[in-house]
């Protein structure tokens, strides 16, 4: 069975792994990648019990910490989320859990991106539960809120970009979506995510070509991740559909 560290000695390695970055030639690793490799060094048992002690240290050590509990908080309910549903009570209970550890890191650090967007995908996914439409546009407000809140301290962040236009897809502003989409792109050429979003949106629109070529673009800058996995696995899906006889009833 794998050593489990005492507090402080962990606490000691990681100060060390966040001092060395940016000594290493050719790494991009963050402090907070850093973080949590040791943090899955750990015995599993012992990675909530860490990560609880060291959210009362220090930042960045607290911001992360807390970074990573809400993450254990929001997993579980997307899981959960698959068997019963957005509207189960326990999927709400575990929303509010992610959404009070992303805060806390927010809280400690108002530069913190990685918690604003997952607040921002948080609200998102609460806009498929149950409510009136006041209620629902409330969701969905929020969802911008804090994805415009990442993108006010980086314009160029992809994942906050990218999940906005997708808010904006979900909600038929194809225009304001492909805006979105196009911006990454600028920045970025090879963005997968992008690409990969651009593709949906073409093929909502039955322009299945120009659909292709954006998954077939995600795939090639994604060869080895899920993005990628998922872009062929549609590639196939859609030039099946393109090569099926079309019935008499509509020709």
């Amino acid at each position: 069975m794998r050593r489990i560290l005492v507090t402080f000695s962990f606490l000691m390695l990681v100060f060390m792994a966040l001092a060395s970055v940016g000594c290493k030639e050719g790494t991009s690793d963050s402090e907070l990648d850093l973080f949590m490799d040791q943090i899955t060094q750990l015995d599993e048992s012992a990675q909530l019990p860490q990560l609880r002690e060291l959210a009362a240290a220090e930042p960045p050590l607290s911001v992360y910490a807390n970074y990573m509990i809400g993450n254990r908080f929001y997993l579980e309910a997307g899981e959960t989320a698959r068997e019963v549903g957005w509207n189960g009570g326990e999927v709400n209970a575990l929303l509010d859990s992610a959404e009070v550890y992303f805060n806390l890191a927010v809280a400690s650090d108002s530069t913190f991106i990685e918690a604003m967007v997952n607040l921002g995908s948080l609200w998102d996914d609460r806009s498929e539960q149950m409510g009136n439409r006041r209620e629902r546009d409330m969701r969905v407000n929020k969802a911008k809120e804090f994805y415009n809140m990442a993108l006010a301290v980086n314009p160029h962040d992809e994942k906050a970009r990218c999940n906005l236009g997708a808010l904006y897809l979900r909600r038929r502003e194809t225009g304001k979506a492909l805006n979105e989409f196009q911006t990454v792109l600028e920045n970025d050429p090879r963005s997968s995510l992008a690409h990969y979003n651009l593709a949906i949106m073409f093929a909502e629109q039955k322009i299945y070509r120009e659909a292709l070529a954006e998954w077939e673009l995600a795939a090639k800058y994604d060869p080895d991740g899920d993005i990628g996995s998922r872009s062929r696995e549609n590639i196939k899906i859609v030039k099946e559909l393109m090569n099926s006889p079309v019935p008499d009833a509509v020709k």
